[in-house]
Parts: C-alpha cells; sequence; structure tokens
C-alpha cells in the first residue's frame, strides 16, 4: 500500500482513522472495537493529537571538510538530500547525562560508524534507511531517537496505543531490542513492552491496557492484539523495521502492509537492515517519503572483517571429533554452536555434558520460560556454550561471544554471516567462527570463498579445490552412499545415536 493514495487505506486529519479503516470496519453493534474477546477492549479516543518530529541540536557541529573526512574513513555511502552532518563523539547529541554516564560506564568511547551517521538522521525527523553490518550498534541507533521521539509528545490519553513501534522478525530478537529499551528508558521516565507469539498473551495485554509509550512487537502477535482491540495504532509516530531484510525472507510483507496503514499517516519510518535487496528497496518505496540512507560499507552482503572465518573439509561423521578440537581452547569462554536441526541441537547438549562442559540447547521446541532461561544462563556466564538453531539465536545479543561454530553450514550464505555475527559485536576485539564444510554443503562453497575474500582472508586451499575440481559432486556422491549404507535412508534420524533413548538433560 502506498502512502498518500486515496484508493487504499490510510489515516487523515493528523490521524485519525478513516470510517472504512481497519478498526471501523471491525467494530460491533456494541460499539467496542474488534470484539470477540471477554476481556475489555480499549477504546481509543477519536481526537487526532499533534506531535513534533524534529529534535536534532547538535551541541558542535563538525565542519563540511570534517566530516567528509569521517565519513570516507568510515565508508559511509549516502542517498538523499539535506542530510545532517555526522558527529564524533556522545556529547555533540543532547543526550541526558546519566545517557552519557552510563555510556562511559559501558565502556563506550566513541559512536561506531552507523551511530555517528544514523543518530543525526535519526533524530532529524526525517525517514531514514540504515545499512550496516550485524553487530555495528544499530539497535541503539535507533532506541534513543525513538524515546527521545516518544518522550516529547503530548502524554498518552486514557487507552491511547504506543508512540513508538518498534517491529522485529522474531521472538528473540523483539526480547533483545526490548531489553535494550529497558535499559533507557528510566532516563526518559517512559514505560515499554514486548509483544510476541509463543508466550501468553494475557500479560501481554495487561501491559498495553496500562499504557505504554514504546512497543516493540512481532508482527503476527501484534495484528493479534490489534485485531482484539488492545493495541490501536493511531498514535504511532515513530514506526521502526528492525532487519527489514530478514523480515521479508520469512515472508511477513503481508502483516506488514496489513500494519503499517493503521499507524499515523504522517509518522516517521526508520528501516534497518544488514543488506539491502530489490524487496527491501521495494518496502521502502512503498511506506517512506523522501527518505535519506546511509550504508556503512557495502550494500552487499558481507561479513565484518574483525571475525576471523576459518572453515574445515570434514566428513559428516567426523564433526563431533572436531567440535571438541575447537572447544578445548574455549572451555570459558562463551561459544555459540550453530546446528540446523532442533534434534541435533539436543543430540550434541548431551554429548558436551557428558564431557563435562557447561552447555545448553536453544530450539523453537523449548517453552519461552525454558529459553529465557536458557538465554539467562548464557550471558550471566552460568553456561559458556549455548547450541542454536537459526530461528532460535535470531537477534540474540551477548557481549565478548569469542567463538561462533557452524557444526552444520547453514541453508543460505546469508545465515552464515547472521551468524557468525554473533561474535566481534560493537566495539569489540576479533571474533572467531570455525565452520564444518561437508560435500553436501559443496553448492555453497563459492559464495562462502566469496564471503572470505571480501573480508580480506585466506581461503583453505581445499575449499577452493572443491569449486575448481567439482570434488564437491564427488563428495556429495560419496557422502549419500555411506550415509545409506551405515544408517539407512534417513541419515538425520539416527545421526549420533542414542537420541531419544534418554530422558532430556540439563545443565541448569
Amino acid at each position: 500500500m502506498h502512502r498518500g493514495d486515496s484508493s487504499r487505506e490510510s489515516f487523515r486529519d493528523g490521524g485519525r482513522p478513516r470510517r472504512d479503516s481497519w478498526n471501523n470496519r471491525r467494530r460491533t453493534s456494541s460499539g467496542r472495537p474488534f470484539g470477540g474477546d471477554n476481556e475489555t477492549a480499549m477504546n481509543p479516543s477519536e481526537e487526532p493529537v499533534s506531535f513534533e518530529k524534529n529534535f536534532y541540536f547538535p551541541t558542535e557541529t563538525l565542519s563540511e571538510k570534517e566530516a567528509r573526512e569521517l565519513r570516507e574513513s568510515n565508508r559511509m555511502r549516502l542517498v538523499g538530500n539535506d542530510i545532517p552532518l555526522p558527529i564524533r563523539s556522545f556529547s555533540s547529541v543532547s543526550f541526558p547525562e546519566e545517557v552519557l554516564r552510563h555510556f562511559e560506564a559501558k565502556g563506550y568511547a566513541n559512536p561506531t560508524p552507523i551511530q555517528a551517521q544514523g543518530w543525526p538522521m535519526a533524530l532529524s525527523g526525517r525517514d531514514m534507511v540504515g545499512i550496516a553490518d550485524t553487530g555495528s550498534g544499530k539497535t541503539i541507533s535507533f532506541v534513543l531517537p525513538a524515546l527521545i521521539h516518544a518522550q516529547s509528545q503530548p502524554p498518552l490519553r486514557e487507552d491511547d496505543g504506543p508512540i513508538v513501534l518498534i517491529l522485529a522478525p522474531t521472538r528473540e530478537l523483539c526480547t533483545q531490542i526490548e531489553t535494550v529499551v529497558r535499559e533507557y528508558t528510566p532516563y526518559y521516565n517512559l514505560r515499554s513492552c514486548a509483544v510476541y507469539g509463543g508466550a501468553s498473551i494475557v500479560p501481554q495485554k495487561r501491559a498495553l491496557k496500562r499504557g505504554i509509550e514504546v512497543l516493540v512487537a512481532t508482527p503476527g502477535r501484534l495484528i493479534d492484539l490489534h485485531k482484539q482491540g488492545f493495541c490501536p495504532l493511531g498514535r504511532v509516530t515513530f514506526l521502526v523495521l528492525d532487519e527489514a531484510d530478514r523480515m521479508l525472507d520469512m515472508g511477513f510483507e503481508p502483516q506488514l502492509n496489513a500494519i503499517i496503514p493503521q499507524t499515523n499517516e504522517n509518522r516517521q519510518n526508520l528501516m534497518w537492515s544488514a543488506t539491502w535487496p530489490r524487496e527491501v528497496r521495494a518496502l521502502a518505496a512503498n511506506y517512506m517519503k523522501d527518505y535519506i540512507q546511509v550504508t556503512i560499507g557495502d550494500e552487499d552482503l558481507k561479513a565484518n572483517v574483525k571475525i576471523v572465518q576459518k572453515v574445515d573439509i570434514v566428513d559428516w561423521q567426523d564433526k563431533k571429533k572436531k567440535l571438541l578440537y575447537y572447544l578445548q581452547d574455549f572451555k570459558t569462554s562463551r561459544v555459540i554452536v550453530f546446528c540446523n536441526m532442533k534434534k541435533t541441537c539436543d543430540t550434541l547438549e548431551d554429548y558436551l555434558l557428558d564431557n563435562r562442559f557447561h552447555v545448553a540447547a536453544l530450539h523453537g521446541d523449548k517453552s519461552q520460560a525454558a529459553r529465557d532461561t536458557v538465554i539467562q544462563n548464557f550471558k550471566s556466564g552460568r553456561i559458556s556454550i549455548l547450541i542454536a538453531t537459526d530461528v532460535a539465536a535470531r537477534g540474540l545479543d551477548v557481549e565478548n561471544v569469542k567463538c561462533v561454530i557452524n557444526y552444520d553450514f547453514p541453508k543460505n550464505i546469508e545465515d552464515y554471516v547472521h551468524r557468525i555475527g554473533r561474535t566481534a559485536r560493537g566495539s569489540s576485539s576479533e571474533g572467531l567462527a570455525y565452520t564444518m564444510f561437508t560435500g553436501e554443503d559443496a553448492p555453497n562453497a563459492r559464495k562462502l570463498i566469496d564471503i572470505i575474500r571480501q573480508a580480506n582472508q585466506t581461503v583453505p586451499t581445499d575449499l577452493e579445490s572443491m569449486v575448481r575440481s567439482s570434488r564437491g559432486r564427488v563428495l556429495q556422491s560419496n557422502y549419500r552412499s555411506s550415509s545409506r549404507s551405515q544408517h539407512g535412508s534417513d541419515r538425520r534420524g539416527s545421526f549420533a545415536g542414542g537420541y531419544g533413548e534418554r530422558p532430556r538433560r540439563s545443565f541448569y
């Protein structure tokens, strides 16, 4: 849906819903919006609220020459007109003193490149797109402008919905963003909550009914709450789409097309992504007005250059032994091991527990409470090794992860980059990423080589040989023959042996 197209659903008169909007089409004869829920839903005020968007008042300004040098040294590329100059220090932005002290306590010396340019852009009130690597500090780049925006608006009225809406593709990323939001809301006297599937909807409804200025949500759960009348969106004047590329990859475009038109049509839009594919560009063109864009590095997919990538060509039956070899240097350091299947996660959890590692598995079959416990124990250091699937680890932001191990190579190269991006995040030092690569993974060999070369690192000779000599096809054939002869037709079902023959255990 295009903004400003009168033939489509939109808001007018400062944000009041049209008579044929989603809200009004679903009103029951009793006048309560949406209906179908036994609890009392919210009935938002029909009166529009005026709002401000420009809150960028720099305390110091770089010269054009200084700005150009800063942008060039950090490989910033800009698109759009009248883009604010970047900043060099935290004190250049009018953050509260408490926030600056918080930065100091966290050991943040200077803004990351995406923050240096992203903060002025976001605070200026313009629609914007930020393209940067995973782990580059994108979350704080939009969280702090969001809080400044929310604090500066007229107070919420009874039954008003949120002022800031942050959409994320998964519940893990949703909770991670909410953690960052809660870290800073005390400095702005604001309330927030996260709503996502896989958890009880009841406390989420209660939080919304009490009133919040900032909402972090997954699209599906937000639509459920909106249809039931617990989350009116007419007050949303600051909209963030985080990991927009992943959101579209996961098929959320219909949900976004349902949600976005329910917000204030004059809202500020911010889109954050690691890549800039055609689908994301189309989404930006549909919903953003005269947007400005900053790209740190290249728009194409690439790995963080601070991550040392090591790839080993292995036979699948040697993977466990290789995993122990990798882990011998990281018994007390945080490590994330990625697997493609939930069953493999559980199998490796048992295997590493038997070898006296402090380990836990994280995947979609675990309850939200169990997943929260695992993540908290990993952050606190009670467990040092996390075994996870891609979906479970999406948005996981834990400091000082020293190593990422790809026990299974992911289904696509995009997930590889996102996986290894769990280490060397923000301003931390180098990280290490080990990858086990089998003949079955050969179709991804060329793309993996490209990622390694883009990071100016040495490509393993045997990986290059796999591409040059078509060794991958030979390995795949041998791999399948070996699997059928030793384990029957279902290789994965019998992988590692013993799965399901003993009760599940847990370090914690």
